[in-house]
């Protein structure tokens, strides 16, 4: 089962996000309708890999999604690692969220094995 969004703060998320030492600044890539933000996506970058990018996050306002901005934003970051020479890009998902893995696996992307969490209620 899929554990419930919890917002956090604006001041949490730019901690969290915006001043992680791994984010790479000019791979923060940010979709508009006018003034509105609806999507964004951002890269991560590892020393212990230099040829590899994460992308670690592209997300899309509710009421913009299925209208190909998820795939626009993922678009730009594939351009991006291209034109800076990296190698390979990594990305992980929620495994229920079937709309961002289809655009990956379009892109793509090749699933690779994973971790599956298990959990015991002893009450």
């Amino acid at each position: 089962m899929p554990v419930p969004y919890t917002r956090v703060s604006y001041q949490q998320w730019e901690e969290k996000e915006l001043k992680n030492p791994s984010l790479v600044r000019d791979g923060f890539f940010i979709a508009s309708d006018g003034p509105r933000l609806v999507g964004y996506s951002n890269v991560w970058h590892m020393a212990k890999e230099p040829r590899t990018l994460y992308q670690a996050k592209t997300g899309v306002r509710r009421e913009y999604r299925g209208r190909g901005v998820a795939m626009v934003l993922k678009l730009r970051v594939i351009d991006y690692a291209r034109q800076n020479r990296y190698d390979v890009i990594k990305t992980w998902n929620d495994s229920a969220n079937t709309p961002i893995l289809a655009a990956n696996t379009k892109l793509g992307f090749k699933r690779e094995v994973g971790w599956i969490t298990m959990e015991k209620t002893l009450t």
